[in-house]
């Protein structure tokens, strides 16, 4: 089969949250006490990007606050 009938079929890929990659690779006490400050609307993303990065999980704060767009604040 040539490369454009390849590519031309199949689903396309859902992409995930980083956020939710984090959360699984956490111990759970861990991903509980990141999902709380996410619900925490006095708890800035950018805090939480911040925290997260310092202890080795990359994040920036807008994917933390389109987590929280798509996830946590989803009417």
């Amino acid at each position: 089969m040539d490369l454009y009938a390849q590519m031309q079929g199949g689903a396309k890929p859902t992409q995930r949250f980083k956020l939710d990659v984090i959360l699984e690779k956490l111990p759970d006490d861990e991903a509980a006490s990141v999902l709380a400050a996410l619900h925490d609307s006095a708890v800035l993303s950018t805090k939480i990007a911040e925290v997260l990065s310092n202890h080795g999980h990359p994040l920036s704060p807008n994917a933390v606050r389109n987590y929280r767009l798509h996830k946590i604040d989803k009417p």
